[in-house]
């Protein structure tokens, strides 16, 4: 295996593991909290670009040349608002809504999103494991969503939504960065990303206020909300990150230990509890993204194909 690769696969593996473990973490501060999902996130998103830029800056490292070309810091900003911030705006209002496993199930979708995203760019039509992912990863939903019983939804409305968002957000995020990456490292784009997305969410919700925030703390969620900053930035900096050695596709097979680390440390720690058929249906998303892979030679071409 070229030592390439084996980095490609440890940063995935611990960015995934870290993120897994930050669902239910999340979940436990807005149980212990009351923090919305604007609040949460305009102290996560400009609290982690600052300490990564910082660290970067003092490293030495030239953070300000991308906003010396125009076409370049549009798609940063692009990145950073439809990207970094509405994805996990998406994530964490899921979370805020239902709870963790959920939000983590949803965000597992993108890898269909991103199938369906490239069989239209190719003008092709899917081979047939991946018509067979696309079943599993419907059944999937539907067992999720409904618990096995139509006439009695598990999931409300706003829910599915911000769910379905969740995984838009995913696909966007996967994609849209990889040539910003390329040419500008992956630690500049996630450090300005999360910054200019923090900004954003913070000028459209004015009524937010960093003293009256942290005054209702104590130093049990106070910790906790530093623990999620650490351990988010480091795994969107490792997720993202493995896409300079990994195609999207076998980033997005390899994260599938997301939702078995966020559904053990939801049942352990918090105490929730899942119906038969939701687990089913999370069985079948995680089994429809494990068949993606399977045309693995044909799906890397047009990973590269996209960046």
């Amino acid at each position: 295996m070229k030592r390439s690769r084996q980095i490609g696969l440890i940063m995935i593996i611990s960015g995934a593991t870290l993120w897994g473990i930050s669902g239910p973490m999340i979940q436990w501060l807005f149980q212990k909290t009351e923090l919305t999902s604007a609040d949460y996130l305009v102290v996560r998103l400009i609290a982690a670009g600052i300490i990564l830029l910082s660290f970067l800056f003092f490293a030495k490292q030239d953070i300000f040349t991308i906003w010396k070309h125009p076409s370049q810091w549009i798609q940063l900003v692009i990145f950073s608002v439809l990207g970094m911030l509405g994805a996990q705006y998406a994530f964490i209002e899921t979370v805020y809504i239902s709870n963790a496993v959920t939000a983590t199930l949803f965000q597992f979708l993108g890898p269909v999103f991103i199938m369906i995203w490239v069989a239209v760019l190719n003008k092709k039509l899917p081979s047939s494991m991946q018509f067979i992912a696309l079943f599993a990863a419907l059944a999937g939903v539907f067992y999720l969503i409904t618990n096995g019983s139509v006439q009695d939804i598990v999931l409300s409305k706003k829910a599915i939504i911000f769910g379905g968002l969740t995984a838009l957000g995913f696909m966007f995020y996967t994609l849209h960065p990889a040539a910003l990456i390329k040419r500008w490292g992956t630690s500049i784009i996630v450090g300005w990303g999360m910054l200019i997305g923090g900004i954003v969410l913070f000028l459209a919700n004015p009524g937010f206020s960093f003293f009256e925030m942290t005054g209702s703390l104590t130093v049990s969620t106070f910790s906790m909300l530093i623990l999620i900053i650490i351990s988010g930035t480091v795994s969107f900096v490792l997720y993202i990150g493995s896409l300079k050695y990994l195609s999207a596709v076998e980033t997005s097979l390899l994260s599938s230990i997301e939702p078995l680390v966020a559904t053990v440390l939801s049942i352990t720690w918090l105490n929730e509890s899942f119906g038969v058929y939701q687990l089913l249906g999370g069985a079948f998303i995680v089994i429809a993204v494990v068949f993606l892979a399977v045309p693995e030679k044909e799906t890397s071409v047009v990973s590269e194909n996209i960046t």
